[in-house]
């Protein structure tokens, strides 16, 4: 059985976010589209307890590597195009 499985991990600070509230609609609206769009699990992993900033965890599975990529290429994108978010960085693993 060859699965990929593929994590994308992104750490970034989200300006306009005075309260967890705050942090929370937006993070929410990304899972939401995220979630309507690619077969991920997307969650928070550090930064819980602070409202502008949070280090988001994506992970896929699926049979070929290069479906893999895609999704979370187009997650990546989802990223970079939220109005709300300034990345501070990125990384990509396969298991």
């Amino acid at each position: 059985m060859n699965a990929a499985i593929g994590l994308y991990e992104a750490e970034f600070l989200i300006p306009g976010a005075r309260t967890l509230k705050d942090k929370r609609r937006v993070l929410r609206s990304i899972r939401d589209k995220c979630a309507r769009k690619m077969n991920v699990a997307i969650a928070e992993v550090d930064f819980q307890d602070r409202a502008g900033r949070s280090h988001m965890a994506v992970v896929t599975i699926a049979a070929e590597r290069s479906v893999a990529e895609k999704r979370l290429r187009d997650v990546e994108e989802i990223f970079e195009s939220h109005p709300e978010l300034n990345i501070l960085g990125r990384q990509f693993q396969w298991l």
